[in-house]
Protein backbone atom coordinates (compact mmCIF):
# COMPACT_ATOMS: atom_id res chain seq x y z
CA UNK A 1 0.00 0.00 0.00
CA UNK A 2 2.84 2.62 0.77
CA UNK A 3 5.03 1.65 -2.72
CA UNK A 4 1.37 2.52 -4.10
CA UNK A 5 1.16 5.82 -2.11
CA UNK A 6 4.40 6.79 -3.26
CA UNK A 7 3.88 6.21 -7.15
CA UNK A 8 0.54 7.64 -7.26
CA UNK A 9 1.91 10.75 -5.41
CA UNK A 10 5.05 11.05 -7.92
CA UNK A 11 2.74 11.23 -10.42
CA UNK A 12 0.53 14.25 -8.60
CA UNK A 13 3.58 15.70 -7.64
CA UNK A 14 4.62 15.95 -11.58
CA UNK A 15 1.11 17.02 -12.50
CA UNK A 16 0.75 19.67 -9.91
CA UNK A 17 4.13 21.01 -10.76
CA UNK A 18 3.51 21.33 -14.82
CA UNK A 19 0.52 22.58 -14.25
CA UNK A 20 1.09 25.35 -11.28
CA UNK A 21 4.69 25.84 -14.16
CA UNK A 22 2.28 26.39 -17.25
CA UNK A 23 -0.29 28.58 -14.97
CA UNK A 24 2.04 30.73 -13.92
CA UNK A 25 3.94 31.12 -17.20
CA UNK A 26 0.80 32.48 -18.90
CA UNK A 27 0.18 34.82 -16.37
CA UNK A 28 3.69 36.30 -17.06
CA UNK A 29 3.61 36.30 -20.67
CA UNK A 30 -0.07 38.58 -20.42
CA UNK A 31 2.11 40.99 -18.12
CA UNK A 32 5.22 40.68 -20.27
CA UNK A 33 4.36 40.06 -23.29
CA UNK A 34 7.95 38.85 -25.64
CA UNK A 35 9.52 41.65 -27.62
CA UNK A 36 9.15 41.66 -31.43
CA UNK A 37 6.50 39.13 -31.50
CA UNK A 38 8.63 36.20 -30.79
CA UNK A 39 7.33 32.63 -29.51
CA UNK A 40 7.91 32.01 -25.84
CA UNK A 41 8.29 27.90 -24.59
CA UNK A 42 5.59 28.28 -21.52
CA UNK A 43 6.45 25.51 -18.62
CA UNK A 44 9.17 24.25 -16.69
CA UNK A 45 12.52 26.41 -17.62
CA UNK A 46 15.06 28.85 -16.51
CA UNK A 47 14.10 31.39 -18.74
CA UNK A 48 12.98 34.75 -16.74
CA UNK A 49 9.57 34.43 -17.71
CA UNK A 50 9.55 30.99 -16.29
CA UNK A 51 11.06 30.84 -13.31
CA UNK A 52 8.30 32.41 -10.99
CA UNK A 53 6.54 29.21 -12.23
CA UNK A 54 9.18 27.18 -11.61
CA UNK A 55 9.72 28.05 -8.41
CA UNK A 56 5.86 28.32 -7.52
CA UNK A 57 5.47 25.11 -9.14
CA UNK A 58 8.16 23.14 -6.86
CA UNK A 59 6.73 24.84 -3.52
CA UNK A 60 3.02 23.43 -4.47
CA UNK A 61 4.30 20.18 -5.83
CA UNK A 62 6.57 19.73 -2.32
CA UNK A 63 3.30 20.51 -0.41
CA UNK A 64 1.33 18.36 -2.43
CA UNK A 65 3.91 15.40 -1.67
CA UNK A 66 3.74 15.68 1.86
CA UNK A 67 -0.26 15.39 1.99
CA UNK A 68 -0.48 12.87 -1.01
CA UNK A 69 2.11 10.56 1.01
CA UNK A 70 1.23 10.95 4.77
CA UNK A 71 -0.81 8.21 6.42
CA UNK A 72 -3.93 9.21 6.86
CA UNK A 73 -4.94 9.94 11.08
CA UNK A 74 -6.46 7.75 13.28
CA UNK A 75 -9.17 10.12 14.89
CA UNK A 76 -10.43 9.54 18.06
CA UNK A 77 -13.86 8.75 18.58
CA UNK A 78 -16.36 11.79 19.22
CA UNK A 79 -18.38 11.95 22.50
CA UNK A 80 -21.72 13.57 22.05
CA UNK A 81 -23.09 14.87 25.74
CA UNK A 82 -26.13 15.65 25.84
Amino acid sequence: MTALRYFFGTLWVLFVWLMVAVIVGFIMLLVFPPDGGGNVVVGIGLDWRNLPGTILGFFAARQSWRTHVKRPSAKPPQSNPQ
